[in-house]
């Protein structure tokens, strides 16, 4: 499965789904009526069927199963009769659990290169990972993944991101590896769910410092550096996080350029993005996904 329409927007289009369901729960969270009632099933009921559609066909093969996986399958059923108050409650309650789906699905996806970039990356070199390119993946994930402190599926990882699991328990025997090193922490339910330790996070931020940064694929053309730059502005303005500070950064940046060899503007642009990731403008899976347009390297946090 690969995502056929743009990353950008795709995204773009799913927080607006977001907007729309958190718009709704507030609309209706004071509700009492029978009518009441009656209106949020309905626009709840279109809500879906608009998020459904729309993810769907937004991939290569559809993806059929996403309407199984994204409604809340709640049972509320104790026997008696519920009265309209807490028959909306548990509707918007449902509604709500929806719209975090949406949110961690689109984490989810941002970190499946082989879904939503398969055409930046070697599907066949990644096929081909041996047992330690593969830990190592997972844990550079799951790095990315640190901050929600949640349980994320090794097979989801390992699958979004073009590699196959050959073996029933394959993926446990990845976590359970992590584990017996100290850099995750584990818990198996339908699917073996992994997150890292402080100590995984301190192994990868070490592992990424000890790398040396390769600066020759940085453009050098003036006018290239300068249309990514406006690219990026265009991305973060599009993604509704365009702070202003992003933008007083980058065109800093950009007047630098005509003084500055491949070597300097790649320093000075990771200056930058650390700078934004500490003042909280841009998060790190981001600030690397910008730093990978114009070196071609992963940022190295």
């Amino acid at each position: 499965m690969v995502l056929k329409v743009k990353w950008i927007d795709f995204k773009s289009q799913i927080d607006e789904y977001i907007i729309e369901g958190e718009a709704l729960v507030e609309k209706y969270k004071s509700s009492r009526t029978e009518n009441d009632l009656e209106s949020l099933k309905e626009e709840k009921q279109c809500w879906e069927s608009e998020v459904i559609d729309y993810v769907k066909t937004s991939f290569e093969p559809e993806h059929t199963n996403f309407r199984y996986e994204f409604k809340a399958q709640r049972g509320f059923n104790t026997g008696f009769k519920l009265g309209v108050d807490q028959r909306i409650k548990n509707i918007i309650q449902a509604l709500k659990d929806e719209i975090n789906g949406l949110d961690y699905y689109l984490k989810m996806l941002f970190i499946s290169d082989a879904i939503i970039r398969a055409e930046e990356i070697n599907l066949e070199e990644r096929k081909n990972l041996d047992t330690e390119g593969r830990l190592d993946l997972i844990l550079s994930k799951l790095y990315e993944l640190y901050d929600d402190r949640l349980y994320h599926s090794i097979k989801w990882i390992l699958e979004g991101n073009g590699i196959k699991l050959n073996n029933r328990g394959e993926d446990w025997d990845y976590a359970k590896m992590l584990e017996n090193r100290g850099l995750v922490d584990t818990l198996t339910t339908k699917d073996t769910g992994a997150r890292l330790t402080l100590e995984g996070k301190y192994a990868i931020e070490q592992a990424r410092k000890a790398q040396v940064t390769d600066y020759s694929k940085i453009s050098s053309s003036d006018e290239e550096l300068k249309a990514l730059i406006e690219g990026v502005l265009k991305e973060v303005e599009k993604l509704g996080i365009g702070q202003q500070i992003i933008f007083d950064e980058f065109d800093e940046l950009r007047d630098d350029i005509p003084k500055l060899s491949k070597k300097s503007f790649g320093q000075l642009l990771k200056s930058k993005l650390g700078d934004l990731i500490a003042a909280r403008a841009l998060n790190k899976t981001l600030a690397s996904e910008i730093f990978k347009q114009f070196t071609d390297q992963i940022l190295p946090f």
